[in-house]
């Protein structure tokens, strides 16, 4: 079986509270603030680590900045086990429905 990479995506202000948005002013504050979202991904899948912002607002006092990392792994074990399962049903649930077509022709046609 193949392994899936999957994309994990961390949506700060939604799993860390909105402290996450606040952007340092000062461009000597911005390496660490970076880095504390580097660190939110795992050392061994970091190199993948991107951001997006999600959205942006200027105030006098502060920048408010929402965003999503995002990052891609291997799917587990348990990931693959459940896509492979969901793609099993998805394909008998195709093929239920094209042997329901093919009755509803032949029904359609039988007396032809």
């Amino acid at each position: 079986m193949i392994r899936k990479t999957k994309n994990v995506v961390l949506n700060c202000e939604e799993e860390f509270g909105p402290e996450w948005n606040w952007m340092p002013k000062k461009l000597v504050d911005l390496i660490p603030w970076v880095e504390k979202y580097l660190r939110l991904v795992p050392e061994e899948y970091r190199d993948s680590a991107t951001f997006e912002t999600v959205s942006f607002r200027d105030s006098r006092r502060d920048y408010w900045l929402n965003v999503k990392v995002h990052f891609h792994r291997p799917e587990t074990d348990e990931e693959m086990e459940a896509r492979l399962a969901d793609e099993e049903a998805q394909k008998l649930e195709q093929q239920r429905a094209e042997r329901q077509m093919l009755e509803d022709l032949k029904e359609k046609f039988s007396d032809r």
